[in-house]
């Protein structure tokens, strides 16, 4: 049995509404800012069209998350084949993709449950890493200290390292990671 195609409408819908509050977060700066009226009007939809496809503005951002995780995923899944990559390459887009959302992604890491998502998601990626490359977890350091450390570079980067660009922190950390991985 194939999954029922959803409505062009609908997809319509929820595109508007999330471009609707990514930018007004933009603006803002602020979470605690963002509300239903605020993000209907801003995407010219009503209140009813927004309940129609989101819970309430955490339904709606974990959405938004769900899709930062996708797209960094995709930026990643050539890390992840067995085919060799260039990891500089492959980390460079990684970056540049927080350096395009920036504004945005700032507000994001305000919040505790935002970081550790993308702190599990980068866990994930090492370990994956580490079982392609059949890395034995004792001769390594930690995943978890690996992925704390690659989040708060990040971190740093898009909150007072801006004027740096990705090049250079893509740089900085593979001179890193070579010597840590």
């Amino acid at each position: 049995m194939s999954a029922k195609k959803e409505d062009p409408r609908a997809i319509r819908s929820k595109r508007l509404l999330k471009e609707a509050a990514i930018s007004l977060l933009v603006e803002t700066q602020n979470l605690q800012d963002l509300t239903v009226q605020k993000v209907t009007a801003k995407a010219e939809l009503n209140r009813a069209t927004f309940y129609l496809h989101y819970l309430d503005l955490r339904d709606l951002m974990r959405h938004i998350v769900y899709d930062i995780l996708d797209d960094l995923s995709k930026k990643l899944l050539p890390l992840l084949q067995l085919q060799p990559v260039d990891l500089d390459e492959q980390l460079l887009a990684f970056l540049d993709y927080f350096y395009q959302h920036r504004k945005f992604l700032a507000v994001l890491f305000e919040e505790k449950a935002f970081q550790k998502k993308l702190h599990n998601f980068i866990v994930d990626i090492v370990q994956s890493r580490r079982d392609l490359q059949k890395i034995v977890t004792e001769d390594a350091v930690s995943k978890d200290i690996i992925a704390s450390s690659i989040l708060g570079i990040i971190m740093w980067w898009i909150r007072d390292g801006k004027q740096h660009s990705s090049e250079f922190i893509a740089q900085q950390m593979s001179v890193w990671m070579t010597k840590r991985q």
